[in-house]
This record gives C-alpha cells, sequence and structure tokens, in this order.
C-alpha cells in the first residue's frame, strides 16, 4: 500500500488530543477556513441521512483513500457506532496527518443539542406566542434551513401544525421550535427575531447568507467568497475574481480546480449558475485560468 512518511516518530496516538464534543466538532466546522469532512459509515447509510457537506468515504476504503487526503485544511471525521473513526483516525496519525479530528458517532452528533443553541427575542416570541393563541392548531415553529454550501444557508420560518418528518424539539422561551435532524450543523447561535418590516425571521450571524449589495464586482466577490469557494473547497480548489467587462465576470482558478478535467461542468452547472441566480444582472461567468499548469487536479483526463 501506498504510505506517507511516517510523521509520528514511534509515539503512540493519544486520542484524546483528536477527540471532539459534538458542540465542539461542529463549531470546528463552522469556522475552519477549509473544513474537509468524512463520513465512514456505509454508502447506503450516508445516502440516508448526512452531515450537509460531508463526503461519503466508508471505513474499508479509507486506508486505500489516503493519498488523496487533503494536507491543508482541516479533516473531520464521523463514523457509526462500531469505532470506525478510531480506526481512521490512527491511520491518518501513522501516515503523517495532524490536521484532524473526530467525533465518537453520527449519533453522538446529535446528543449535545439543546434549547441553548437558539434565541429569540422578546418581541419575536410576543409575536410568536399571539399567533399560536389564534389558532389551536398550530403547535410551534419549525425553523427551515436551505443549505447553499457547507458553511453558508437561508434560514426561515413558519408556523405549524405539525412539525415536518425527522425533526427534534426545542422548547425556547416558552415556544416549540422544530427543526429537521439533518440540520443540527447549522443551528447553534440561530436567532428567531423581528426584521426591518416587522416580520418574523431566523438569522445566524455566522452561517447566514449576507445581503447582496453594492457594484457588481461586490456582489460577485461577496458571492465567491460566502458560498462558491466553501463549495470548491471540499475539493481543495478555489476561484478568484480576476475582472468584469460587459457586465461578464472573468475567473480564475486555483488548488485542485487547477488542470481539473470537469472544469467546464464547475464552470457552466456549477459556478456560472450559482452566480447568475444570485445576482441577475449578470450575463456570463468565463474561465481564464491555464489548466495546463494545474497540480493535483481532482479530475484529471
Amino acid at each position: 500500500m501506498f504510505k506517507f512518511k511516517d510523521l509520528s516518530e514511534g509515539n503512540d496516538f493519544n486520542i484524546a488530543e483528536y477527540r471532539l464534543s459534538p458542540r465542539e466538532f461542529f463549531e470546528k466546522r463552522r469556522t475552519s477556513k477549509r473544513p474537509y469532512v468524512f463520513d465512514l459509515r456505509s454508502s447506503e447509510a450516508h445516502e440516508a441521512e448526512n452531515i450537509p457537506g460531508s463526503h461519503s468515504l466508508p471505513i474499508e476504503h479509507f486506508e486505500t483513500s489516503i493519498y488523496q487526503m487533503p494536507f491543508a485544511g482541516d479533516i473531520l471525521l464521523y463514523g457509526g457506532e462500531d469505532g470506525e473513526v478510531l480506526t481512521a483516525a490512527e491511520i491518518l496519525y501513522d501516515n503523517g496527518f495532524d490536521s484532524f479530528s473526530f467525533t465518537d458517532s453520527y449519533e453522538a452528533l446529535f446528543s449535545s443539542t439543546n434549547n441553548s443553541y437558539l434565541s429569540i427575542t422578546d418581541s419575536a416570541g410576543k409575536q410568536i406566542n399571539d399567533k399560536l393563541q389564534s389558532a389551536d392548531t398550530l403547535k410551534g415553529v419549525q425553523l427551515i434551513v436551505e443549505t447553499t454550501s457547507p458553511l453558508k444557508a437561508n434560514y426561515r420560518l413558519e408556523l405549524v401544525e405539525s412539525p415536518l418528518e425527522g425533526s427534534i424539539q426545542f422548547e425556547v422561551a416558552g415556544i416549540s421550535v422544530f427543526s429537521e435532524r439533518k440540520n443540527v450543523s447549522y443551528l447553534e447561535g440561530t436567532i428567531i427575531e423581528i426584521n426591518e418590516d416587522g416580520d418574523l425571521q431566523a438569522r445566524n450571524p455566522q452561517l447566514s447568507i449576507s445581503k447582496l449589495s453594492g457594484s457588481l464586482e461586490d456582489q460577485i466577490q461577496l458571492m465567491l467568497d460566502e458560498q462558491v469557494n466553501p463549495m470548491l473547497a471540499s475539493h481543495g480548489g478555489n476561484v478568484m475574481l480576476e475582472g468584469i467587462k460587459d457586465s461578464a465576470a472573468y475567473v480564475r482558478f486555483g488548488g485542485g480546480c487547477q488542470g481539473c478535467s470537469m472544469i467546464d461542468t464547475t464552470v457552466k452547472q456549477g459556478v456560472e449558475v450559482m452566480l447568475k441566480e444570485a445576482i441577475p444582472e449578470l450575463v456570463g461567468v468565463f474561465d481564464v485560468t491555464d489548466h495546463s499548469e494545474g497540480e493535483s487536479p481532482f479530475f484529471t483526463g
């Protein structure tokens, strides 16, 4: 098997140095500039439910896949109940990786959820209670999270008679708030409040998508920073805005995106669609990267 240089210098693997509590795991994922999250469970389990933005890498394929692991960035691991994460963590350690962490299991990620994840302002609480009391069939508020990248999401609220399937329940200021279990990693720090128009809104200071404003260049740059680059970072890539001409953006890809044979698909079906949907005045996105010079492209022809 391919093996990296052993940097562990014969020291025993200290589990405690790399193990994170569920809350620490989610915080690391939110605050890391380049998080790479791997799900070590079976592909079937991953397909059924997973942490958004995570990559399926069943433990039986892990050791033969480490040569594809990023050395730059933070590797985060979670698995099932059979100790997969310990096996994978020790493999990483023995092969010279040091920027990685793990939590005990996928199910453990939900054990730390509690009411402190959310807050409701007094004015929002009053408006919600007034609406709940005016309709006996309403049971609470559904917090809906629409993810746009591993690190950004849109939040919205609905008063509901029953929660969506797979939801967990929070009791905040005497109000039942429901959210789907899969969204737990996007919940901590979310504030339910009244916006400038007097309507209820949910906002997460770290994870909510910023409202686009300013020049075309400013809007494109904000989209690249908040949505596009977090998505490309999972492949070790990035994209930079080179310039704007006639309402079209010219971009340059780097990292794992440079030299990638799938770049036309990335630009046309991914980046361009995302940017044009968010910024209607943008007429096109063009790639100016020299892909013959790429290093370690994620896809090669």
